[in-house]
């Protein structure tokens, strides 16, 4: 039920901190793994990769996406934690939590009495996304902490949630990309690979593009799919309170085995 990292991923992320520390070593960078494996598994172009992972000036936030992002996620969470209490489940909930993998936009995690140790913790994510992208690598990373990943679709009227145990073999995959291309930047690979992921980068380069500024059709992102958000806040809560009462039960039974085997 608690569906522990398997040694195989532990091996791999150990490696990759310990590189991790050589590349901040070398280069003289102050990067997280977070943001590493964020970098390395968003980018195929090297170069872009290394001008990624060091310091520049950021964009500016675009003010009306995140506040979109912020009532989805607010609504969320409340419509989440008073379903819980409705359920008779007292679990602990917490929005932006830093882990090794990434900052969640909710995280909530199953304890049975309130204490978090091996087969009565289960860890679910939930991650917000106000138009109809579908992050993929970014859930994958997340599933590094977390034993289940669910994605609110605000722009679509859906979510998804995804378990480790069902994403495993494109996660190991993904780690040992991630470590090999993390050893080729601390050997000097500067390669640059020409892509969509030119748009916006910040080296000097003959495929370097600027990247579009995209004013919000308010019409569009706003008014027409507002029903929609409902939806996807709907399912995202129905999929989480299922996924943990599939946990509880799983619990109940292994206690009422232990029992009988006295």
């Amino acid at each position: 039920m608690n569906d522990p990292k398997p040694l195989k991923l532990e091996e791999a992320l150990k490696e990759i901190r310990e590189n991790v520390k050589e590349l901040r070593r070398k280069l003289g960078l102050r990067v997280s793994l977070s943001r590493v494996l964020a970098v390395l598994s968003d980018y195929p172009c090297m170069a872009r990769c290394l001008a990624e992972l060091k310091p520049r000036s950021r964009d500016l936030v675009d003010h009306y996406y995140l506040e979109r992002h912020e009532f989805v996620r607010r609504l969320l969470l409340d419509s989440l934690r008073l379903r819980l209490l409705e359920e008779g489940f007292q679990i602990p909930i917490k929005a932006e939590n830093h882990s090794e993998s990434g900052t969640g936009d909710i995280d909530l995690e199953y304890n049975h009495l309130g204490v978090a140790v091996s087969v009565d913790s289960f860890r679910i994510r939930l991650e917000v996304k106000g138009g109809v992208r579908f992050p993929i690598s970014q859930l994958l990373r997340y599933l590094l902490d977390a034993n289940a990943v669910t994605l609110c679709l605000a722009g679509k009227g859906e979510a998804v949630t995804i378990t480790r145990s069902e994403a495993k073999p494109l996660i190991d995959h993904l780690l040992k990309i991630v470590s090999a291309k993390l050893s080729l930047l601390i050997k000097g690979d500067e390669t640059r690979i020409p892509g969509p992921w030119c748009s916006g980068c910040p080296i000097e380069c003959e495929y370097a593009r600027p990247q579009k500024n995209h004013r919000p059709n308010l019409n569009d992102e706003f008014v027409a799919p507002l029903g929609n958000w409902n939806k996807a806040i709907e399912q995202a809560v129905e999929q989480v309170v299922g996924l943990i009462k599939k946990v509880e039960n799983t619990r109940k039974k292994l206690e009422q085995k232990s029992t009988l085997a006295r």
